[in-house]
Formats: structure tokens, C-alpha cells, sequence
């Protein structure tokens, strides 16, 4: 690097002064750490900020690290600048940040020599870009004016069903915030709605009720400008299982009480007070959360037996002796479900006749018909159980689609429901169709390959963002490789993929993560939390940037081979990864909890890890106890270095394993007459660069497009078929120990029941969660063109429906005779409901004597929304 290179890049950098004047300040973090560790620190910083200014470690020659994005310069400013006292940013430049993030995690190193080696591994990585850490270390690390945690998310148990732990909580969740963390609370230990209580009140409010203490806790402690991030989730065997899914969606008492005043007022008409009450519903009931059902295989087959057989047919299953036992333990860790490897469908019988006719031949017994169809009859399964006699087995028997809710404590007994698994569906594909809520864990899967079910630390929760499931005290400490940064002659015919350089930052991120934990020994804001990094010692370890690394290799994000493609990605950062973590058990120790005969005997473990992995891993120990998680990287992707074309930054990546959003937006400038330009996603403009392609595209028609960039470039999250997005989570979720934050994003007008079915295909493909988000469901859209769509249309209208008592919005979900959801929309344009009419068309039938109104014939529905 030339002299006034360097002199240019450095011009901006944070002044020595500065540093040193937060080294002076006595704040509570100097009073939870070791003071050397904070010496190692100030040594390390300033070591590197050194070495910058000689020329040794990389700085933008032209204080440009940014490449002018506003965006990216935004998030920095506003975000992650170390702040003084005053709340004005110190530092200028990313680099200032790189040498603050790559000191302070070397700093917990055990000697000086060490300290100063992964200091600047560290800071060259970071500088290109190979990684980045989760956006809680980037804003707390090295921070000596505040204390903060350096997790991003948490999660706490509600230890009792009592009011105690209840509060209890929610302290838990304010401390939490105040430092800087998001939370995960279950409240699946809850008694229900209506059961019995020891006090004042005759029965309980249930389990939902207690929902809005944590949402408001959450509402009220402020993070630097920001809100804490909240998950509560409830199993759908908990009888207030229904009441959940519509907290955000049926109007409470206060929603009710805001409307009522409007109407009293008489200024607001009908569309006026939908909007109103639509409006106060999403800004005031559990405002500050996000919602998700932890549902069981058990339910997901009672689900997919009520599509197949209809709600009559009777089936009977073999259930093989010896799983009659049910779990004890408390029902956040997982209500009792049924396990489906224990049973094995044998027929499927018409009804109680037909069966009885079979169980008359089989055993010489009658069916008890009145015993069959009471539910207190039933296992907690929902199961009417034969007993076989001369068999291994006993004979398991219900109707498709019966799903038993249940809760059992000593304080209310057991509590039993049958209610029909496609009901509860329902009202869930309703909610997440208008609200995008509640999301769905699938907590069967989540449990089963979770690494630490199986050395005594069960999972409980999620993060906030699901793609965490923790234990009680337990958080997720997230980074992501940039796997943009690894192609080698990117957007050329000699493109390839750095395998080598892939493992190395692979092994060196795993081993900044590892030292993060160790901070957070210290810093985190409770005392099981602090416990909790010391035990499991869990790394958030992912990836971003994949759609960007396809396109620069030629390969369409969701073609055959770029799915392959990713399946070997995700395979060899597990296993690097695992590897990693060994060796680092060999130099600093294991995990506290690791016991390889229980931990060998984890699904994960045994399933997905190479047997030279594990076989490291048995000779070596285990750092972490789990290792790998693919966040959803909304922020740090759009900081992070993308690519580097004659000297210029392209910043900004697709995030985790999506899809890159858009292939660009439109931004109109004021500068030049108020035209608009083509905003073009960041590693495709690096593209349009290198091809000299600029000029030719800025103001190109989508057709024209087509004709000048590769076809690959406009498979983005709109263009991907919905069940190619499942089969890629799920090829990529084999070798995600935690789990994935992915969105499958669709169009406005989709029917309901493709959401169903996408939910439905994401289970049967061994995902342990998947985020669906239908264009408009939280906020109002409007089409790319700006205009109003058909189904946009026809969404305010009210409509009259054969067999309702009430007006329906042309966006109210309809249930089919089969049992499907649709749309009054949907309804009207198949022609599926006769009788459908518009509400204006039937008063201008009745009101019109001269003439016939052309709205007579409903709206026009234009069956291509293109044209």
C-alpha cells in the first residue's frame, strides 16, 4: 500500500484520545471481569490500530470500505459505531470496527503471543468480509460505557404454574432487554382457561391471558432507540391451544372499546371501523411479540389423516407394547405426544359397523360403541385402545382427524378434549393467511435432534426469531460465513468455489464464537444465563450470501444443481464446524456436560456427522454442545462485504439461505428531474460492471431485462416455486444442528389452502420450522406498478354468502365441504360457492327499476392479476 494510501484511509479513523478516554471510564462492566482481560483489550486495539497505520493490516485506500452505501453507512452510523457517553458516534469507519470486534474476542485468549495471532486473523477476516458476527457482538463488543450481553437471544422457563414464576419471567425478560438480548418464554406449563384455582378466583384465566405481561415488559424497556425482541409459544396439545392462535386476531376487550367509541362518534363508516379495528388489533394485542405453536408429529398426522380419509372413516393402528408411559416432565420441554415410530397404521374402515364386524372376527368381542365416542375414554393420544392379548400389540383406533388436547398438573387434575386436528389447523392457516401469525415450530423434530436433549439439557423455546431452540437460561450466539467471498473469478467461465479458504474461516469463526461465549460468562444479565454459557457453551454458527456465491458461479439458485450445490455447502460446514469445536475441547476443554455415550446417542450426531467427525469427536471431546444455526442475517447482510471489482465494494448479501429478495427496486432522484433508476441488488450490479452493462439497463423494461442478463439472476424470492423453497430448507437443514429462520415469500392473492399445503410439505420434509409471509398480511402493499390489484379490489368489498349470517370481505377464508380453505375472492372467481353475490349487486337488483347496473355481475375478476 502506497504512503498516501494509506494516509487517505486513516484520515477518518477514531483518535487515540478518544480510545483512551473510555479506557479511563469506570463503568460496571471493569466490575464483572477480570481487569487483565480489559488490559489485554486496550493492548490488542491499540496494537492493531498500529499495524493499520503501517501499512500491515488492510484499510480502504480510499476511506470508501462502504462503497458509498447509504444503507450499509446508515446501519453503521445509527447501529454500530461505538458511541461516548453522549451518545455521539466515535468511531468513523468499519475498520474502526473490525480492529474494536477482532481485540476485544482475542482478548480472553490464554497467552499474549495467542492474543495478537487470532487478534489479527480476526481483523483480516472481518475486513474481507469471509464473516461476520451477529449484530449483538458487533454493538457490545469492546463497548467499556455500557454494559451489554453479547447474545443475541435468550430463553426462560416459567419454572411453576404459579403467579411467583409467572413474574418471575417476566423480571427475567426485563433484565434481559436492559441488556441488550431478545427472549423466548413458553407458556405451555400454564393451566388452562376455565380449570380450577386455590384463591379468590373461582376458575383460571388460562395460559394466554398472561401473554400481554410479557409483551408489555417487552414494549417498555428501551434498547438504544429499539424495542427487545420477544417469542412466546405454547404447544398445540394445550387446551388453550385455540385461544393462542387468535390473541392477535379476534378482537379483546379493549379493541372492542375503541371500535364501540367510533361508532358512538357516527363519523366513521363500515369500511372505516374494519380498518379501524384492524388497525388497533395489530398495534395494541400482544403487541411487542412474536407468536409460535410448537406442534408435534402427533398433531401433523392428525392433520394430514383428516386430508386424506375426510373426519368419518375409523382407523386403527397397531400400538406395540411397552410405550404406554407418559413424559413427566414439565410441559415446555414437549406436552405428551404420541411417538408415530411406535404405531403402524393397519386399515382404514368406513365405520363403527364395518369395524365392529372386524373386531368380532378378530377377537370375539363387540364393539362398545358409547365407550368408543366418549372422549374421557380415550388415551392421552386420542386413542381407543384394544387390548390384543396374544399379540405385541394392542390395536390403537380413532377417527381421521380426532386430536385429544390435554394438560395434567396436581393442582387441576387431568384435563382431556377431543376436538378434530383440522379445526385447529384452520384457525391457524386463517391467522397466519391475514397476520403472518402465529409461526410454526415443528417441536417433534426440534426435539429429537436437539444436541443437548440428550446430555440433560432440554430444549424449552425458541429466540425470537425461532432458528434457536434453547434450554432454560441457554442463548444463541450467532455468526454468519459470507460464502459470497469464496468464489474464485466470480461471473466468469473459470468460476470455483475456495473449499480451502472455506474451511479455514469455517474453523476460525467457530473458534471467535467460542471466545464470545466466554465473555458472556461474565456478561450475561442473569445468573442461569451466565451458568447456561459455561454448560452448553452454544454457538449460532451459519451462513448468508448463497444466492449471491450460485450467481457468480452460473447456477440457478433453485435448479438441480444448485441444490446439490448447497447440500455439499451445508455438509462441509458441519462437519468443519464439529471438527473445530473438537479441537478446541482438546485445547481449552470440553463442555462441562459432554458425556459422549449419551451425546453419540443424539439423532444429529449419529445421522448427519461423517464418521471421521465423530470419531475426532470421541477421541477429542466437544467444545460446544451445539454448534450451528442459520439466522436470518437481515441487518449484517446488508453491511457485509459482497464482492470487489477493480478496487470498488459492492456491499450487501442475500441473507442466510433466501433467495436474493428482488432483483432490484426503483429509487427516483430529484437530482436528475425526478426520474427513475434501477437500484440493482448489490453483487448483480458488480456484475453489470464487469460486463459494461450499466448504462444499457438503467432504464430497460423487465423484457429487456431478460435479453441482457443470465436467466439464473431472476430466481428470486417471488419467482421460486414455494416447494422447491421447502426442499432447499430441508436439504439444508440436515446439517443445521439448531434450526433455520427462513421466509417462503408469496403473492398477495395466493389461496389459503397453498399455504396449508406448504406447511404441511415442510413437515413431511423434516424441517423444524419454516416463516410463510403472504404479500400484505401485516402491512398494505400495492402492485409493482403502483396500482390497485383485482384481488385488492375485491378484498374491501362485502359479500353475501349462502349459509352466513354475516357480510363477508371478499378476503374472508371460506372452509370447502372437503374440509379446504379459500377465499370469498377465490370463491367468486372458481365459481366454488353458488349464490355468491355482491352485496351492492343485490341492493341495485332491489333499488333499480330503470335500468341493470353493470356492478350486477359481481367484479370483474381478471384471472391473469398481470394483466
Amino acid at each position: 500500500m502506497k504512503k498516501e494510501e494509506r494516509g487517505s484511509g486513516l484520515k477518518a479513523a477514531i483518535s487515540d484520545e478518544t480510545l483512551q478516554q473510555m479506557f479511563e471510564h469506570k463503568s460496571k462492566l471493569s466490575k464483572l471481569v477480570d481487569p487483565s482481560r480489559i488490559q489485554a483489550y486496550k493492548r490488542l486495539l491499540f496494537k492493531l490500530r498500529e499495524m493499520q497505520a503501517r501499512g500491515e493490516l488492510p484499510v480502504h485506500p480510499a476511506n470508501n470500505y462502504l462503497g458509498n452505501s447509504e444503507l450499509a453507512t446508515s446501519i453503521y452510523t445509527n447501529k454500530y459505531f461505538l458511541k461516548n457517553l453522549e451518545g455521539a458516534p466515535i468511531e468513523k469507519r468499519p475498520e474502526d470496527v473490525f480492529a474494536r470486534l477482532a481485540a476485544y474476542v482475542a482478548a480472553v485468549e490464554e497467552t499474549d503471543a495467542k492474543q495478537e495471532q487470532w487478534a489479527v486473523d480476526f481483523y483480516k477476516s472481518l475486513y474481507r468480509g469471509s464473516f461476520l458476527p451477529g449484530g449483538r457482538v458487533i454493538a457490545g463488543a469492546g463497548d467499556l460505557y455500557r454494559l451489554k450481553t453479547l447474545a443475541n437471544c435468550f430463553v426462560t422457563l416459567i419454572a411453576e404454574d404459579n403467579i411467583e414464576s409467572i413474574y418471575k419471567a417476566a423480571y427475567d425478560c426485563a433484565r434481559t432487554y436492559s441488556y441488550g438480548g431478545g427472549i423466548g418464554v413458553d407458556i405451555s406449563g400454564l393451566r388452562p382457561r376455565d380449570s380450577v384455582v386455590h384463591n379468590a378466583a373461582d376458575k383460571s384465566t388460562g395460559a394466554v391471558s398472561f401473554m400481554e405481561i410479557y409483551s408489555l415488559t417487552t414494549g417498555l424497556i428501551g434498547q438504544s432507540g429499539r424495542r427487545g425482541a420477544l417469542m412466546i409459544t405454547l404447544d398445540v396439545k394445550h387446551p388453550d391451544a385455540q385461544h393462542f392462535i387468535n390473541v392477535k386476531k379476534v378482537p379483546n376487550w379493549v379493541t372492542k372499546q375503541i371500535v364501540e367509541q367510533c361508532k358512538w362518534s357516527n363519523k366513521f363508516d363500515e369500511k372505516q371501523l374494519k380498518e379501524i379495528e384492524q388497525q388497533v388489533r395489530e398495534n395494541t394485542q400482544v403487541r411487542f411479540a412474536n407468536i409460535s405453536l410448537k406442534v408435534s408429529d402427533e398433531f401433523m398426522q392428525a392433520v394430514k389423516e383428516q386430508n386424506d380419509y375426510g373426519t368419518e372413516k375409523i382407523l386403527v393402528y397397531k400400538k406395540f407394547n411397552g410405550v404406554d408411559a407418559l413424559q413427566t416432565e414439565h410441559f415446555s420441554f414437549g406436552i405428551p405426544s404420541k411417538a408415530l415410530e411406535h404405531y403402524e397404521f393397519f386399515k382404514a374402515f368406513e365405520d363403527e359397523t364395518e369395524l365392529a364386524h372386524f373386531l368380532k372376527q378378530k377377537i370375539g368381542a363387540a364393539l362398545d360403541s358409547q365407550r368408543f365416542n366418549d372422549a374421557l375414554e380415550r388415551d392421552a393420544f386420542g386413542d381407543f385402545i384394544v387390548p390384543m392379548p396374544t399379540e405385541e400389540y394392542d390395536f390403537a383406533i380413532h377417527r381421521a382427524g380426532d386430536f385429544m388436547l390435554y394438560y395434567d398438573s396436581a393442582e387441576t387434575g387431568e384435563f382431556k378434549r377431543m376436538v378434530k386436528a383440522r379445526d385447529i389447523w384452520n384457525l391457524f392457516i386463517d391467522g397466519n393467511y391475514k397476520t403472518a401469525e402465529p409461526g410454526l415450530i415443528f417441536w417433534s423434530t426440534m426435539r429429537k435432534y436437539s444436541p443437548s436433549n440428550y446430555v440433560g439439557k432440554p430444549i424449552c423455546s425458541t429466540n425470537p426469531c425461532g432458528e434457536v431452540p434453547l434450554e432454560d437460561g441457554g442463548a444463541c450466539n450467532l455468526g454468519s460465513v459470507n460464502l459470497s467471498r469464496f468464489v474464485n473469478n466470480g461471473y466468469s467461465e473459470n468460476a470455483s468455489i475456495d473449499w480451502d479458504a472455506l474451511r479455514e474461516t469455517t474453523i476460525l469463526l467457530t473458534r471467535f464464537l467460542d471466545n464470545v461465549v466466554i465473555w458472556n460468562e461474565s456478561l450475561n444479565p442473569l445468573e442461569k444465563q451466565r451458568k447456561a454459557a459455561k454448560e452448553t457453551r452454544r454457538l449460532g454458527l451459519g451462513y448468508m450470501g448463497i444466492a449471491d456465491m450460485l450467481n457468480q458461479l452460473g447456477i440457478g439458485y433453485d435448479s438441480e444443481e444448485g441444490i446439490q450445490l448447497m447440500e455439499r455447502i451445508g455438509k462441509f460446514i458441519a462437519n468443519v464446524t464439529y471438527e473445530a469445536s473438537a479441537l478446541l475441547a482438546e485445547e481449552k476443554g470440553s463442555s462441562p456436560v459432554f458425556d459422549f455415550e449419551k451425546y453419540s446417542k443424539g439423532a444429529f450426531f449419529r445421522e448427519m456427522l461423517e464418521p471421521a467427525t465423530q470419531q475426532l469427536v470421541e477421541q477429542k471431546g466437544l467444545r460446544n454442545i451445539a454448534l450451528l444455526s442459520i439466522a436470518p442475517t437481515g441487518t449484517i447482510s446488508n453491511i457485509v462485504l459482497g464482492y470487489i471489482h477493480e478496487g470498488r465494494h459492492y456491499i450487501g448479501v442475500s441473507g442466510g439461505i433466501e433467495p436474493i429478495f428482488a432483483l432490484y427496486y426503483t429509487r427516483r432522484s430529484e437530482s436528475f428531474g425526478n426520474q427513475r433508476f434501477k437500484v440493482f441488488h448489490s453483487t448483480v450490479q458488480a456484475y453489470l460492471d464487469q460486463k459494461g452493462l450499466t448504462e444499457k439497463v438503467l432504464h430497460a423494461s423487465d423484457e429487456e431485462l431478460r435479453k441482457l442478463l443470465p436467466a439464473y439472476f431472476f430466481r428470486t424470492s417471488h419467482y421460486v416455486d414455494p416447494k422447491k423453497r421447502v426442499v432447499i430448507q430441508g436439504i439444508c437443514q440436515r446439517y443445521i444442528d439448531h434450526s433455520i429462520s427462513s421466509t417462503v415469500n408469496l403473492p398477495e392473492d395466493i389461496e389459503p389452502e397453498v399455504i396449508s399445503n406448504v406447511y404441511l410439505e415442510a413437515w413431511q420434509h423434516g424441517l423444524k420450522g419454516i416463516t410463510i409471509y403472504r404479500d400484505g398480511s401485516r402491512y398494505p402493499i400495492l402492485s409493482v406498478e403502483g396500482k390497485e390489484t383485482e384481488f385488492q379490489k375485491t378484498k374491501s368489498q362485502r359479500f353475501e354468502v349462502p349459509g352466513k349470517e354475516k357480510e363477508l370481505f371478499g378476503d374472508s377464508i371460506l372452509t370447502l365441504e372437503d374440509g379446504s380453505l379459500t377465499t370469498v375472492y377465490h370463491a367468486l372467481r372458481k365459481n366454488l360457492v353458488p349464490g355468491l353475490k355482491p352485496v351492492k349487486a343485490l341492493k341495485a337488483q332491489v333499488h333499480s327499476t330503470l335500468t341493470k347496473d353493470e356492478n350486477d355481475e359481481g367484479p370483474k375478476v381478471c384471472i391473469n392479476c398481470s394483466e
